[in-house]
């Protein structure tokens, strides 16, 4: 499931809550995209959920207290 889908639930079982977004640097980066939006961080520009670290740090640390199972479909991996 990709994070973007899983935001939602996380939010509604309230096991993450949504962060203000982070402030705008005064001087962009090359990195800088304009064209994504971060639900997480509630709508801000720069990256999308899917690229967000600190989500999928919070989402890890819900599957290792066994409160979100994970099931890998591909045991070679």
């Amino acid at each position: 499931m990709k994070y973007a889908e899983l935001l939602p639930t996380l939010l509604k079982e309230n096991l993450v809550q949504t962060r203000p977004p982070p402030p705008i640097p005064k001087k962009l980066s090359a990195r800088w995209r304009p064209d994504l939006c971060c639900t997480y961080h509630q709508g801000a520009q720069r990256h999308d959920v899917k690229h967000y670290f600190s989500l999928k740090i919070e989402v890890q640390k819900l599957i290792d207290a066994n409160v979100l199972p994970f099931k890998n479909l591909n045991p070679s991996m």
